[in-house]
């Protein structure tokens, strides 16, 4: 369970950092960004832990996916939806997701 909760740490630092350079720094802004990454990445890390404990496998695409969809539907709300912010919002979860599995790989996480 530790694991989950460095790794949900680690998105919304990394993400969370990522809007704020790309100009998202209002209080409101950063406070829907942290919400939406803590809710999206404990539910993506929950649903693999309890229906994957083996691991996802091939759905993992399919699962980072949907957060992508998630997150971007949150972000559209709030902030207008436009081709900018999808592109924004995959670059953060590439980001992150990378970040995870290097520090994953490293025992870090």
């Amino acid at each position: 369970m530790l694991r989950i909760f460095k790794a949900c740490i680690l998105t919304v630092f990394l993400e969370t950092g990522l809007f704020y350079l790309l100009g998202y720094r209002k209080k409101d802004d950063v406070t829907i960004v942290v919400c939406a990454n803590v809710i999206t990445n404990l539910v993506l890390n929950l649903t693999i832990a309890w229906f994957f404990p083996g691991g996802p496998g091939s759905f993992l695409l399919l699962l980072e996916i949907a957060v992508v969809i998630a997150e971007y539907l949150i972000y559209a709300k709030a902030f207008g939806a436009t081709n900018r912010l999808f592109g924004q919002t995959l670059a953060a979860n590439v980001l992150s997701y990378a970040a995870g599995v290097v520090l994953g790989a490293a025992g870090l996480l």
